[in-house]
């Protein structure tokens, strides 16, 4: 899948809203992730993972204030029986020293615009049923609470 977006987007403040790409942008997105995915034990493993679910066309839209990465979504266009062609957000978080400048809003924003030229006819994401704070934010942005996820875990994580 090519990259989405044409053109960086330009937000208040010098913020520029563009993908990463390589190990060297990707290490930059690191410490953002690792606020989200605390698993991860290292930025060596993020790129690993992230590069090896490239594959499957995942995708790293970052908000950067020049060289420094201030928040993530990692997504990817995806097609099922329940969904039909839709845009999946695996990982969406702002850095704690960025929140409250609504970069979150704007990376779902940017996001669903994305996903509108790419035909998906939805953006869907899940978020931890304890995280209320995410759950408010989700749906300040328009995102409905449609389903129920049940999860069984098998074996050892990977």
């Amino acid at each position: 899948m090519p990259d989405q977006m044409t053109k960086p987007v330009a937000l208040p403040d010098g913020i520029i809203l563009r993908h990463a790409h390589g190990p060297d942008e990707l290490r930059a997105c690191f410490p953002v992730i690792f606020q989200l995915r605390p698993r991860l034990k290292d930025a060596e493993t993020w790129i690993e993972r992230a590069s090896g679910m490239a594959t499957d066309g995942y995708r790293v839209l970052a908000a950067w204030e020049g060289n420094r990465v201030l928040a993530i979504a990692g997504y990817r266009i995806m097609e099922n029986l329940i969904h039909d062609h839709f845009l999946y957000v695996d990982d969406l978080v702002t850095d704690e020293s960025a929140r409250g400048k609504k970069l979150g809003a704007a990376l779902l924003t940017e996001l669903s615009a994305i996903g509108t030229d790419e035909y998906c006819s939805s953006l869907v994401l899940d978020t931890a049923v304890t995280n209320e704070s995410a759950q408010r934010f989700y749906k300040r942005e328009g995102l409905n609470n449609r389903a129920i996820r049940f999860m069984k875990p098998l074996g050892q994580p990977a």
